[in-house]
């Protein structure tokens, strides 16, 4: 799972106000809408009208994109490009490689994608935009993590990091944090994965807090600006008043002022005269008695200097041994310090470790058990390996059945549904990989868990109703409406109907692979997850059905097995190579399956290697023949 910063997404139009402002239109809907608009564009290029062209390329590319036909949205974007660069707008240019860059995320075609975002950084780099950069930056890193090239998604995570750090934009900072976050613990460095994601958790947070006084600051400001204006208007009356009354003043206080000077009399300047003479003697006076003092000052401040120099290299030695002594005593304090944190850090650990041992129990005990699917279908294993001591992947499985044969006490673990005949009954099976690892991936199993169970309970049993419904269940859990979070999980969903000749599929990424009659298929997932980010308006998944008339292996899976480093160039198992595995091994019993799959995924990774996700399998052996279900009560 991973994020992409998508700066212009959905926002072409707004991108390319300069080229539409003289030909506003209705959106693009219909397929006929869609021909006759690239019509409309082609035909605007070869007149010449460039801007006119550009502006049509991009509305219809991006309704393609929004409509999931991605091959038709690039093959148009590239278009768009064409026509930018003849017109050398570079804006445009830039806007357009990054579109084009999450289309091929879209996809996932990551390396096509790297292409595009870095026309993109070379353009945001020479306008010196150093907040479109960033978010640049973080595209491409996230493409080479996909690509599993964590050192090149490092370097490009740091220097968006960089970059985020010196314009102070906090949003970049949180995204910069979660991906770092994300490509440390993929390298291993759990300890520095923990520190970015706190990080990551604290930006979050601060961007919330930060909206919300945000708003209440908008709101005070427009009372306070209300009472500003009339606490204004007041004091600018009260102020014209005492103006007012200030300049009679002074105009009563000049005259008394000018009548007084015409009093002064010839006496009065005489004694001014004699007044001025006495003062030129008492300054001489004191000129001499200044030289006396001043030479008595020099002798003084002589006599002060010795001292002082003398106390200041008594003093300087007396600190330089305090010094010494605080400095030993620190050093003892410190010691003494990071000795009880060890010994905190140790007790923390352990009190961690015993609250984690404790949720696996939880997780474990609300996990199916491989006793209740071998009930019903004997030939089948569970090969379940979590990279840590709680797991992001889980899988699930529930039979279900009318109220006669759900009452039998044979099918004490059938859940009973009152919509669907009283004989009828099925099985649904599903693999999961909920976003992370670890605690942060346990907490969204859990979540998927309760889901489902509430889901079937509720009725629902066709494969693709029941995502449809749970992809709006999880984006209403985690208010994702409004907020920009990606958590979800990708999964397979089979149910097999009790004729044991029918089974129905539908896939959020993640597909199935079935070998019958020594011949391996793979049906696709949908290219979307459960939950994140949803671009189209309505979210709904495809309903795959196959017919069993033979003897049929069927296996589900999350991502981990195929993603997992190793080998003698260290390199990912891949899809090609665990199909190969599969059809190698297929006419074996389900249990030395799994082994077979074990002992090669140990030899895989080696002693240079660790797992760098959790690991599920589920492998299913039909007859192609009815389950015999006791009905009788």
């Amino acid at each position: 799972m991973f994020r992409f910063v998508q700066y212009y997404v959905l926002l072409v139009l707004v991108a390319f106000a300069n080229f539409t402002a003289q030909s506003q239109t209705t959106p693009l809907g219909s397929s006929k809408e869609l021909q006759n608009s690239l019509q409309q564009a082609k035909e605007l290029e070869s007149n010449g009208d460039l801007n006119g062209a550009l502006s049509i390329y991009n509305k219809t590319a991006t309704a393609y994109w929004v409509n999931g036909k991605l091959t038709e949205a690039r093959d148009i974007f590239l278009k768009a490009a064409s026509v930018a660069e003849k017109l050398g707008n570079q804006n445009a240019l830039k806007v357009i490689y990054t579109n084009l860059g999450m289309v091929f995320v879209d996809l996932e075609q990551y390396s096509e994608a790297i292409a595009q975002f870095e026309k993109s950084l070379a353009i945001n780099r020479s306008q010196k935009n150093k907040a479109e950069t960033t978010a640049t930056l973080i595209n491409i890193a996230n493409a080479y993590k996909e690509l599993g090239k964590y050192p090149k998604a490092l370097d490009y995570a740091e220097q968006a990091n960089t970059i985020a750090l010196e314009i102070n934009d906090a949003k970049l900072l949180r995204n910069t944090y979660s991906l770092l976050a994300e490509i440390h613990e993929a390298l291993g460095n759990s300890e520095k994965s923990s520190e970015y994601f706190s990080l990551y958790t604290a930006f979050s947070r601060k961007i919330q807090r930060e909206e919300q006084l945000k708003k209440e600051a908008e709101a005070q400001k427009i009372v306070e600006e209300a009472k500003g204006q009339l606490q204004v208007i007041k004091s600018e009356k009260e102020l014209t008043e005492k103006e007012l009354s200030e300049k009679q003043r002074v105009l009563e206080t000049v005259k008394d002022s000018l009548d007084k000077v015409e009093q002064l009399t010839q006496e009065q300047k005489l004694q001014i005269d004699l007044l001025n003479k006495e003062n030129a003697l008492r300054e001489e006076k004191i000129k001499n008695q200044i030289l006396v003092r001043n030479i008595f000052i020099v002798i003084i401040a002589a006599t002060i200097g010795m001292l002082g120099l003398i106390s200041h290299y008594y003093l300087q030695k007396k600190r330089s041994n305090e010094e010494l002594a605080r400095q030993k005593a620190m050093v003892e304090a410190k010691s003494q310090e990071l000795m009880q944190a060890l010994q905190q850090i140790k007790k923390q650990n352990r009190d961690i470790t015993s609250s984690i041992n404790y949720a696996q129990r939880i997780q474990q005990a609300l996990l199916p058990t491989y006793d209740q699917l071998v009930s019903y279908i004997p030939n089948a294993f569970i090969m379940f390996r979590p990279r840590e001591i709680v797991s992001g992947d889980f899988y699930w499985f529930a039979a279900y059945g009318g109220q006669e044969i759900a009452a039998s006490k044979q099918n004490r673990h059938m859940i009973a549904l009152p919509n669907i005949p009283k004989n009828d009954f099925g099985f649904l099976i599903a693999a999961v990989d909920c976003t992370g690892h670890g605690v942060p991936g346990a907490f969204m199993s859990m979540i998927g868990l309760n889901l489902l169970d509430v889901i079937i309970r509720s009725g629902l049993t066709q494969p693709n109703l029941i995502l449809n419904e749970l992809h709006k269940q999880v984006r209403y859990l985690l208010k994702q409406e409004n907020n920009d979070s990606r958590d979800g999980m990708d999964m397979a969903l089979i149910r097999i109907n009790g004729d044991g000749r029918t089974i129905e599929f539908a896939g959020a990424k993640n597909p199935i692979v079935y070998i019958t009659n020594n011949q391996c298929f793979t049906i696709k997932g949908d290219p979307v997850p459960i939950g994140g980010l949803q671009k189209e308006e309505k979210r709904e998944f495809t309903l795959h059905t196959i017919t069993i008339d033979s003897p049929t292996s069927l296996y589900l899976f999350s991502d981990g097995y195929i993603d997992q480093f190793g080998g003698p160039e260290n390199l990912k198992f891949t899809s090609k190579r665990f199909r190969e595995m599969l059809l190698e091994n297929h006419n074996m019993p389900m249990v030395a399956q799994q082994e077979q799959l074990e002992t090669a995924l140990d030899e895989w990774i080696g002693s240079e290697n660790n797992q760098i996700d959790d690991v599920l399998v589920i492998g299913l052996h039909l007859t192609g023949k009815p389950f015999k279900i006791d009905s009788q009560t």
